[in-house]
């Protein structure tokens, strides 16, 4: 026979014998055969070396149990059912599509091993150190991984269903399709990793760390993310169905496109969380959590903040937040503004005479409208806008020298009361008043009608804003 990859599996002795192994591929024979050595004569210093060992291939996994009367073979974990490899090293080794299903690896070292497609399933693999092999396909199903090292690892598509991972580390991984439905990862470490697409499907991430992670289009329906730390993480497009975030840090996380409905985030920390494009619809949150701004308005990405905030006032609506969905429909409104003035500049600087105009007119009128009213929600800047425009005309009529007493000897009034009255009573009235004082020529009653105009709209948009408040 010859050492080759990927040789025939063939059990490794008839079932309920105790003849000695028969192999086809001498590998096998030759591995068990060091495991036994160690296992008679364990090295009190070192660890037992496999490093660099070519097992690609080979049968291992308990399938191939050879006993099951008789004596036990040294190396074989009985209470594990499973290969014994604890605390072995297996540095560099070669396990593509090796079959160590139920193996006993804990505190193993298996750094920069190469293991695509192998299987791991029910093995043990507590504090294991798995750093940077590639494992992309691999099956670790059901395996007891605490505190199990898979920093750097490339994971890929690999399978951790219902598996036993608490506080595991797997920093900077690349976990791109991965599945951990139902996988126990409480305070697990992905800080760091890129896990787009990857299911986290009714898994336990309590108090896990998830900052500065790709998490694009993840699946965490039904997981338990409480208390956990999400900050800067990337979250676009997400599922979060019936998750649990109690107390979570979402600080700097980017949910643009994420569906985040009838979730309670309230004691959640969100500073300066994205939101643009987020369907929120009945999610419990305030708005004092936002940190003041969302993050994409600190980045000065103004469009998309217009957007962001546009989210959360119809969320703020839906749970009858009216107040908060006031301030995210002035902030959207502002965001607006804001990027109208960064276009105007840069049509300034390209010499683009059409978009400045367009730009800068609609800059200019959302600054008078926010000035004003405060995009519709401020009474107190209309009563200021009244008082102005009161003593705007007033000072107006006294210069134009248009306003004389009635019964007088035809000079103009220059006093302060008079003119103050006149306009006042001008901006609430239909016709001009009658207060013993009237307008003389041209100049003089068009600014009347003028006031007059003015007045109305003033009252109209008064008016307007008083009834959304009681409705409210």
């Amino acid at each position: 026979m010859t050492d080759q990859p990927g040789a025939a599996r063939t059990p490794l002795a008839p079932a309920d014998t105790d003849a000695p192994p028969v192999e086809a591929d001498p590998r096998v024979a030759a591995l068990l055969a060091r495991i036994a050595t160690f296992a008679a004569n364990p090295d009190p210093v070192g660890r037992f070396d496999c490093r660099g060992l070519d097992l690609r291939g080979l049968g291992l996994g308990r399938s191939t149990h050879p006993v099951r009367s008789g004596p036990v073979p040294a190396w074989w974990d009985s209470q594990q059912a499973g290969l014994r490899l604890a605390g072995a090293d297996l540095r560099e080794a070669s396990l593509e599509e090796t079959d160590l299903a139920g193996a006993n690896l804990a505190g193993a070292n298996l750094a920069g091993a190469l293991g695509r497609s192998a299987r791991f399933d029910g093995a043990v693999l507590e504090e294991a150190d798995l750093g940077g092999a590639d494992l992309s396909g691999a099956h670790f199903t059901q395996i007891a991984g605490g505190e199990a090292n898979f920093d750097e690892a490339m994971l890929e598509d690999a399978r951790f269903g219902q598996a036993s991972m608490r506080f595991a580390k797997l920093r900077r991984a690349l976990l791109d399709g991965a599945d951990f439905t139902g996988t126990d990862l409480w305070g697990a470490d992905l800080t760091g990793a890129d896990a787009d697409y990857t299911v986290f499907r009714g898994a336990r991430l309590d108090e896990a760390k998830l900052g500065n992670v790709n998490l694009t289009y993840a699946d965490f329906e039904g997981a338990s993310l409480k208390k956990a730390n999400l900050a800067g993480s990337r979250l676009r497009g997400a599922n979060f169905t019936g998750v649990k975030l109690d107390g979570a840090t979402l600080d700097g996380a980017d949910f643009s496109e994420t569906s985040l409905v009838r979730l309670n985030l309230s004691t959640c920390s969100l500073r300066h969380v994205r939101f643009a494009g987020a369907w929120l619809n009945g999610t419990r949150m305030r708005a004092e959590q936002l940190g003041g701004a969302v993050g994409e308005e600190i980045t000065g990405e103004y469009k998309a903040a217009q957007a962001s905030y546009l989210a959360l006032e119809q969320n703020f609506k839906s749970i009858g937040a009216q107040d908060e969905a006031s301030w995210a429909y002035k902030r959207g409104r502002r965001m607006g503004r804001f990027h109208a003035g960064t276009e105007a500049r840069a049509a300034w600087q390209a010499r683009s005479g059409r978009d400045l105009a367009r730009h800068g007119y609609q800059w200019v009128a959302d600054r008078f409208v926010e000035w004003l009213c405060d995009y519709g929600e401020s009474l107190s800047r209309i009563a200021r806008a009244f008082v102005l425009v009161i003593g705007l005309f007033a000072a107006l009529y006294g210069v134009a020298g248009g306003l004389i007493r009635e019964g007088g000897d035809g000079s103009p009034t220059y006093n302060v009361l008079d003119l103050v009255s006149y306009s006042a009573l001008n901006m609430m009235t239909a016709n001009p008043p009658e207060i013993g004082i009237k307008p003389v020529g041209r100049f003089t009653n068009l600014l009347v009608g003028i006031e007059g105009a003015a007045g109305i709209i003033l009252m109209g948009l008064f008016g307007f804003i008083l009834g959304n408040r009681l409705r409210r």
